[in-house]
């Protein structure tokens, strides 16, 4: 896989591990392998080209070039090192009892990063891994019920906890009704996030009235939209926005933590 961008290397990595892709099948084997090269598959694809270039280098030099000696001894070093790595491969395998090592690099190359990827994103708190998979993982929204459930339940607590006024609640706590209301607005604003973010950047749900349609389609509840723009009064057009702003919060981090796979392959 290529780590063009954590938003794509999270569809990727996820992708092989669902076994859509060429390299799934290798997918198991390669996490196994992963101890015997340090779980880097960017330092293997690396050495494989840099293994490339000397030949290529050394193909090209004449008889008498006066840096044949060193070309030939860049060769026998990365063919040295991919000889020592592929000796690691094969023993972890064979004591696996998984049968012979693909002879194909570049799906283990595949394998090992999109483990890579996988193991940043479940390392992060539930809520955050939920999110990165339920946004951008290639998964069906039948499998990514309890993913949903997971981040839609952590928002709802996070407004509470940042102490969110809620309409007609006065000084004092919110009704069970308001605090439903607000359960079923965290569902929306979460349908908004992830239709409106990468892959699919598509509308969402861009007005009042758009969310109210959604939440009488998608829950069967009837929420009121009336006085959205009004800043004389609380309305549920602010823990609306405060639920947006917090995801795109936990989105970023969520990036960040695989993004840093970037920087090391580079």
């Amino acid at each position: 896989m290529r780590y063009i961008s954590a938003r794509q290397m999270i569809f990727d990595a996820y992708h092989t591990r669902k076994g859509d892709s060429p390299a799934a099948a290798y997918f198991d084997r390669a996490q196994k392998l992963g101890d015997a090269v340090g779980n880097n598959g960017a330092k293997l694809r690396s050495l494989i080209a840099e293994h490339k270039r000397n030949m290529r280098a050394l193909s090209h030099a004449g008889p008498f070039d006066e840096n044949l000696d060193q070309l030939k001894m860049a060769v026998r070093r990365t063919e040295k090192r991919l000889s020592e790595i592929r000796t690691a491969l094969e023993d972890t395998t064979k004591s696996s009892n998984e049968g012979r090592l693909p002879d194909n690099d570049w799906k283990i190359v595949h394998g090992l990063e999109a483990g890579a990827v996988m193991s940043r994103v479940e390392s992060l708190p539930p809520h955050l891994a939920a999110l990165a998979r339920y946004c951008f993982g290639p998964f069906t929204r039948e499998e990514l019920d309890e993913d949903r459930e997971t981040v839609e339940l952590a928002l709802y607590r996070q407004l509470l906890a940042d102490g969110i006024r809620l309409p007609g609640q006065g000084k004092g706590k919110p009704t069970a009704q308001q605090l439903e209301t607000l359960r079923h607005l965290c569902a929306a604003a979460l349908y908004h996030h992830s239709e409106t973010t990468w892959p699919y950047r598509r509308a969402g749900l861009p007005t009042p009235q758009a969310v109210r349609s959604w939440l009488s389609d998608a829950k069967g509840v009837e929420f009121e939209t009336r006085f959205w723009t009004r800043t004389d009064r609380a309305t549920w057009r602010g823990p609306w926005e405060a639920a947006l702003k917090s995801l795109d919060s936990q989105e970023a981090l969520c990036l960040q933590v695989v993004a840093g796979l970037i920087h090391n392959a580079a």
